[in-house]
């Protein structure tokens, strides 16, 4: 593992969001990505997961999410495999991190292998861990009530279905709790 190479990666997916012109975007690296990214790590660390594929992973999963929030890991998924093939790394680690990505929202395409379970969970926890939904309520368009409603069935499934490691689920349980009675508003 290059981690100087991976390093650099980073500091240019950082660069690309700072320098955007909206704040909401630069704000999004603080209060999203560097979290999944070190979440991620650690994660990978304690579970023995592909450190390699874990930490380029978390560093690409959104990068997308600039010009195709609806369907960026899908999009994210083949820019990072042309990124990282691009750049030297081999088809093999491209192929998995593209896997990765492609998973991490655990939509269409379900976590199978464990390095996909670590990047699902900790863009899951950063949900619970940092101000995501007040980010998201700023950016929307959508009126107050059905963001309720979205967030709502957001935290369910990303409390059931995306922490993959029964630790980590009761690490965020009290957030859970908390977000679960926030957003149970009724008009």
């Amino acid at each position: 593992m290059n981690q100087e190479k991976i390093q650099q990666i980073e500091d240019e997916i950082k660069q690309l969001f700072l320098s955007h012109s909206e704040e909401a975007w630069q704000v999004f690296w603080f209060l999203h990505l560097k979290f999944v990214i070190e979440k991620s790590k650690e994660l990978a660390e304690k579970y023995d997961g592909d450190l390699e594929v874990v930490w380029l992973s978390a560093i690409l999963h959104d990068v997308t999410q600039l010009e195709n929030p609806e369907d960026h890991h899908l999009t994210g998924a083949q820019k990072a495999y042309e990124n990282l093939v691009g750049k030297g790394f081999s088809v093999e680690v491209a192929e998995k991190v593209k896997n990765v990505i492609l998973t991490h929202r655990v939509n269409q395409y379900k976590p199978e292998n464990l390095e996909q379970k670590i990047l699902a969970t900790a863009d899951a926890i950063s949900h619970f861990s940092t101000a995501h939904y007040l980010w998201i309520s700023n950016i929307s368009k959508k009126p107050f009530v059905k963001l309720m409603e979205k967030f709502a069935e957001k935290i369910e499934r990303d409390y059931a279905g995306k922490i993959f490691f029964e630790d980590e689920r009761k690490q965020v349980e009290k957030q859970y709790e908390v977000l679960k009675g926030w957003f149970e508003f009724k008009m």
